[in-house]
């Protein structure tokens, strides 16, 4: 086919004229240009093309050929191979504007003549005209003749037809526009023609209408749900992988041989050794991984329901988040498999369903990220492995068996000073930890402090920590949901009370200030980022919060900068040290409201000044009173760290940049110093207390002993229990059976209506109103417990909120939204030690896991309340 680069296909009728007209005449240019009828494929014996060996040649080539197209006449005259063109004035200005970019000279026009076979490309990149071996030279006049009247298409027996592609432009040859109906008229014959002359077998024509229109993907709440959960694994995976300077598994190898280097005990053989050992720790540490990693895949597409080698021994303890399970490893690596694994852990179940619609993703991933992070430490209690399932996550650590220090206070109810200035001062490196990893616990209290088998403590629960990542805050989730769908043009109707709030102005006004507060630190524009800046440094730039806002915690132990919803940082956590001080000396907190509940409990907090007062008995030193007196202070005046009053007179001087870490947050390591130096810890040997007796070590029997964490009724598992069996009317009435039947009727209404804690605390004062035994209003408040129906929190998410897309949005993101979650911790063996192998507490070994998230029933001055 003539093709003209810039134009329409030409007639293929025209080379079978015998000259060009007598109008036109042949440039000189052609003059030197070599015939194509004399030009022979090159394997011809009779012809031996040169081809150029450096790539300077053929540029030279390419150029002087195009050089004397520029110096010829701008007009076409074809020889005998060529036919008379008249190219449209769109293809001309086409052909200008490519020219005049190139050479910044008047457009040339260069045609080729018809083959059946494509030239090959690497020999045009050589800017050689070479043609295929088995393509054929041209066809003569007669042949023309005999083809004239078929399809302008390539010979049937030798190519295919035309594809639709080729159809396209051919619709335009002559110059006639492919929208006139003269040329559909020409279309619609040629094609017809093409296929008549098709024969049986060989790829026919597609037939190109005007009007065909392919139908526009509508996207959908779905599409938008798995898009966001796409974008956050990736962002949050590679800036992992972009944040670590060096690898977990290299940091082993150098703090090994360094740790080598300086033994000057051991021989060479037993260094090879130890270094052959941790080479094979590796190994079977990626192993480990990817066998985790494919058993929680499998199990979120529902073709594995045990993600996990661990089987149930007992459950710990029970909360809001899920259960503490105590579990026993079922297979080690390099172990028989024949004989029992006596390793037992601490398993931490969430359910996924729950967090999601309390929109608490940020903090469950919060949790993970700090206890990897914290691998090796010495105060932090490790972490074995996560993983997850369709329905729970995991966290398995090291078991404590001591209990909690909470269970410690309840049996002895106030401590002695000695023995508390001891629980104080480990409890300070626990938080001292933390803050060295840029961490703030935000629920410092008894429960979350466990005793080893050693008897030292170790901090735990890191749900509500903060550290002011991007990938922490849950408006960086919602951002890339709820801009999707505003991009798309997909809206949410929610639930009822959506509805009729969405008519309100102060609703519209709400649902703004969340989304630009999203915007301007998780949504990226030209107004704060150039476009050549990566997204995920732009995100450790803008999207990172230096200090925290949320008012989340315990009650009883939140320092009023919390409480107030100000902007706080980690002193907070030394006010909740102070209380706990205070607590192990006088048996109860200082704050706590007997009535009014947790309000009143944070007006107190809020008065701080007004309401703390010691008591009488028992009887404190001075020292230690002056010690709380000084904690329990505003901020500004709080005794910690004098670095925060630094920073806060001489806020953006450059003495306040040096404590700001790559994030812009201000980060103070060892900010206990202050309180350490005080003179009621003179005799405290800091560097050494973890190496000293405890005054409490737990009397264990065995590995699986768990006498410190029993309560007086059994826990049951939320995994086997079924919540939507209803009691049946003939259980309600065998239970109401020892009431007459005025109480039964009022007991009856209690269970009618699903309760949340307001309205259990309601029934629980009516009951205290009748007239009737303590024993039996006890009984009555257990029965309303019991057979009442819990109501279900309102989510927080809009699109869990509607009814119709709730179902499958929860489904897809129990699949998706904690992908990565998957860790495990390597087991060390003799290659090396980590930093808590020194503490005497098994750490080290690998053995058992925590177990936090363990309430006390039956004390009502310790009564526990987390604010969301």
């Amino acid at each position: 086919m003539k093709r003209n680069r810039t134009g329409p296909a030409l007639d293929p009728n025209a080379e079978d004229q015998a000259g060009p007209p007598p109008h036109l005449e042949k440039p000189l240019f052609l003059e030197s240009v070599t015939q194509l009828d004399s030009i022979s494929p090159p394997d011809s014996p009779t012809h031996h093309i040169h081809r150029p060996s450096k790539f300077r040649r053929q540029g030279s080539k390419i150029l002087s050929v195009l050089r004397s197209l520029t110096n010829g006449s701008s007009s076409i005259a074809l020889d005998d191979d060529y036919a008379p063109l008249s190219p449209p004035p769109e293809s001309v200005a086409l052909g200008k504007k490519i020219s005049m970019a190139i050479l910044k000279a008047p457009p040339t026009i260069v045609h080729r003549t018809q083959f059946k076979s494509r030239p090959s490309l690497i020999s045009l990149d050589k800017g050689v005209l070479e043609f295929m071996p088995d393509a054929p030279t041209p066809p003569s006049s007669a042949e023309s003749a005999t083809n004239s009247g078929k399809s302008s298409g390539p010979d049937a027996k030798q190519s295919t037809q035309k594809t639709s592609l080729e159809s396209k432009f051919s619709q335009k040859s002559g110059g006639v526009s492919h929208h006139s109906s003269e040329n559909k008229k020409v279309m619609s014959k040629n094609m017809n023609q093409a296929e008549v002359s098709s024969p049986e077998g060989a790829l026919a024509s597609i037939t190109e209408g005007d009007n065909v229109e392919c139908p526009q993907p509508v996207p959908t709440v779905i599409t938008v749900e798995k898009a966001a959960s796409a974008k956050v694994f990736f962002e949050t995976y590679y800036n992992e992988v972009a944040a670590k300077p060096i690898t977990p598994r290299s940091l082993r190898r150098l703090n090994l041989e360094n740790e080598l280097l300086n033994d000057m005990i051991s021989t060479p053989t037993d260094k090879a050794e130890r270094l052959q050992a941790l080479a094979t720790a590796e190994t079977n540490h990626l192993r480990q991984i990817r066998n985790m990693k494919v058993r929680s895949t499998n199990a979120l597409k529902g073709r594995d329901h045990k993600p996990s080698n661990y089987e149930v021994v007992k459950v710990l303890g029970k909360g809001s988040f899920g259960v503490v399970r105590l579990v026993r490893e079922k297979w080690v690596p390099g172990a028989n498999e024949s004989e029992p694994s006596k390793r037992i852990y601490a398993m931490k179940v969430i359910k996924k369903s729950d967090m999601l619609r309390n929109s608490q993703e940020g903090h469950l991933r919060a949790e993970r990220d700090f206890l990897v992070a914290a691998e090796g430490s010495r105060w932090v209690v490790p972490l074995i492995a996560s993983f997850q399932d369709l329905n729970n996550l995991y966290l398995v650590m090291d078991y404590m068996p001591g209990g909690d220090f909470l269970g410690l206070l309840i049996r002895d109810n106030v401590l002695s000073e000695s023995v508390t200035k001891w629980y104080i001062a480990e409890m300070i490196l626990c938080i001292e930890e933390a803050h060295a990893l840029r961490w703030i616990h935000r629920d410092i209290k008894p429960d979350n402090f466990l005793i080893s088998a050693s008897g030292h403590l170790k901090i735990s629960d890191f749900g509500l920590a903060f550290d002011g990542h991007w990938s922490h805050d849950q408006a960086y989730f919602h951002n890339h949901r709820y801009s999707l769908l505003n991009k798309l043009g997909i809206t949410v109707e929610g639930d009822s009370l959506d509805k009729k709030e969405g008519r309100s102005v102060a609703a519209a006004m709400k649902i703004a200030h969340v989304m630009m507060g999203g915007k301007e630190r998780h949504e990226k524009n030209s107004d704060n980022a150039s476009d050549s800046e990566s997204i995920l440094n732009w995100r450790n730039r803008f999207g990172n919060r230096t200090l925290a806002r949320s008012v989340v915690g315990t009650s009883q132990y939140m320092a009023p900068e919390v409480v107030r919803g100000e902007l706080y940082d980690a002193r907070c956590d030394w006010w909740s040290v102070a209380v706990i001080l205070y607590e192990c000396l006088y048996g109860h907190t200082p704050f706590l409201a007997e009535e009014g509940g947790r309000q009143q409990t944070k007006m107190n907090i809020l008065n701080h000044k007004t309401t703390f007062q010691f008591p009488s008995r028992p009887s404190v030193s001075r020292r230690c009173q002056d010690l709380i007196r000084s904690i329990i202070q505003e901020k500004d005046h709080r005794l910690c760290s004098r670095r925060y009053k630094s920073r806060d007179t001489t806020l953006g001087s450059v003495s306040s940049r040096r404590n700001l870490d790559y994030a812009g947050r201000y980060v103070y390591p060892n900010d206990g110093e202050d309180i350490k130096a005080h003179k009621w810890f003179r005799e405290i040997q800091w560097d050494r207390i973890h190496l000293m007796p405890p005054p409490f070590i737990p009397n264990i029997k065995s590995m699986d002993d768990t006498h410190y964490f029993d309560e007086e009724e059994p826990i049951s598992d939320f995994s086997e229990s079924v919540a939507s069996v209803q009691p049946t009317v003939q259980q309600i009435t065998d239970a109401l059976k020892p009431f007459n039947r005025e109480i039964q009727i009022l007991a009856t209404g209690f269970i009618e209506r699903p309760h949340d804690t307001v309205r259990l605390k309601r029934v629980e004062k009516e009951i205290d109103q009748f007239a009737m035994r303590d024993e039996e209003k006890e009984y009555l408040n257990r029965f309303v417990r019991t057979f009442g129906k819990k109501e279900r929190k309102r989510p927080r998410d809009r699109l869990l909120r509607d009814k119709e897309i709730a179902p499958k949005i929860l489904e897809l993101r129990k699949k998706g939204a904690f992908l990565g979650y998957t860790y495990r911790r390597i087991d060390m063996g003799m290659g090396g030690r980590g930093r808590g192998s020194g503490d005497g507490s098994g750490s080290g070994s690998g053995r058992g896991v925590v177990a936090a998230g363990s309430w006390r029933a039956n004390v009502w001055h310790r009564a526990r309340l987390s604010v969301h």
